[in-house]
């Protein structure tokens, strides 16, 4: 049955207004970048499966089939988007489906392919994506950004030495967040989820960058970001500086996120004495490895060892292997614990 356009629109939105703030699963509210994140694709998803170059579906939107899916997806992987995007895309739909009353038509993103690697990520850092990896100064370069920006600077600083992601830098208050007994900083406003963590401050590298935060800041509530500017704002001015200076993918091999990587790899080598996996580290005590993986993680503001692995590299697994689970072990494409996982959700 065909339908007009503002049919279908109007349709979708009505189904919105009903679901949108509501949580996937949890019986809680959403947040609105998530909100915006589903409209935003599916309003896109309806017009493109309508109108394109192959097939016009005149579908509305309480009509989505899965064929119409899996139509989508040969398209996404046509045009080379990422296993992760697909991943999100694919998690969004899950959940409209959920909302017309089609839970379970919406599988994983192998089942649309012939080739499950062209969906499928890896959570298992197989090199190092540290700025140091890379061959770049972090301190110097930081340096030559201070001149140009000093509060990109002090969020850069902050990042590095204690592995805050970019949003926790801006937002990060140097004179709230240090705690009381002074051996740690609390971290809660621009944390994913709302949760807090502590990081502690045990080298001079750490108290560095809080003495060029408290510069910037100047005042007790102030935060690292521009106060002449909204934290959007200020996500873009840092991105847009980052670029300047070389930091992106096409010029210097790195993002800002490899600060992250580059505190994760550091701490686990500090912990451990030893580089990690993702640095060529050999293999350590099951137990040491483990209980410098849990700290890691726990710094960078995950709660399980084995998101680690997106850091650091495989877990190594000690004890024989049986013939069984030798050959099941060979069938894989690594020999540890880096297998490719269909989690919608991106490592942060």
């Amino acid at each position: 049955m065909h339908s007009k356009a503002s049919d279908w629109k109007r349709e979708l939105q009505d189904i919105l207004n009903r679901h949108n703030n509501y949580h996937a699963v949890k019986p809680k509210g959403v947040s609105f970048k998530t909100m915006d994140g589903r409209a935003n694709f599916l309003f896109a998803f309806f017009a493109e499966l309508r109108r394109n170059d192959e097939r016009n579906y005149k579908v509305l939107p309480s009509g989505l089939r899965g064929r119409h899916v899996k139509f989508m997806v040969t398209r996404w992987v046509a045009r080379g988007l990422s296993p992760g995007t697909i991943q999100v895309y694919l998690s969004y739909l899950r959940v409209f489906a959920g909302w017309i009353g089609k839970e379970g038509m919406v599988l994983e993103a192998a089942s649309y392919v012939s080739d499950p690697s062209l969906v499928q990520r890896t959570l298992c850092a197989t090199a190092d994506h540290s700025w140091s990896a890379q061959g770049i100064a972090c301190d110097k370069l930081i340096a030559r950004v201070a001149e140009f920006d000093t509060f990109v600077a002090a969020q850069l600083s902050m990042a590095l030495a204690f592995g805050l992601r970019m949003k926790e830098a801006i937002m990060f208050q140097p004179f709230r967040a240090v705690t009381e007994d002074g051996a740690s900083i609390r971290l809660l406003r621009g944390t994913k989820g709302g949760r807090v963590r502590l990081v502690p401050i045990d080298t001079d590298a750490k108290r560095a960058a809080l003495d060029l935060a408290r510069r910037v800041a100047v005042s007790e509530d102030g935060h690292l970001g521009d106060p002449r500017r909204s934290l959007g704002q200020n996500r873009t001015r840092l991105y847009t500086v980052l670029a300047r200076f070389g930091v992106t993918k096409r010029q210097l091999g790195v993002t800002a996120h490899g600060l992250r990587h580059q505190y994760g790899n550091d701490r686990y080598e500090h912990l451990t004495g030893a580089p990690s996996p993702a640095r060529g580290g050999d293999r350590l005590d099951r137990e040491v490895d483990r209980s410098a993986r849990l700290q890691v993680a726990s710094e960078l503001g995950h709660a399980r060892e084995n998101i680690s692995t997106a850091y650091l590299g495989a877990i190594f697994r000690s004890g024989k292997l049986t013939d069984s689970k030798r050959k099941r072990k060979d069938s894989r494409t690594s020999t540890n614990d880096c297998l490719a996982r269909s989690e919608p959700r991106e490592i942060d």
